[in-house]
């Protein structure tokens, strides 16, 4: 996959994940959004993405 297609934020996954958040405080079931927003990516945005040598 191209670089800048990887460089951009993963929105479906945000978006997941704070559906799962809404549904936390609902009280109703989250785990499935919780893991359809890690499925697609959006524990990514927590992630150090200096891309910096680390030698």
């Amino acid at each position: 996959m191209p670089k800048s297609a990887m460089a951009g934020v993963p929105v479906l996954g945000v978006i997941f994940l704070l559906l799962a958040v809404m549904k936390l405080i609902n009280g109703e079931a989250w785990v499935v959004w919780a893991i359809l927003g890690f499925l697609f990516g959006g524990f990514g945005v927590f992630a150090n993405r200096s891309g910096g040598n680390k030698a």
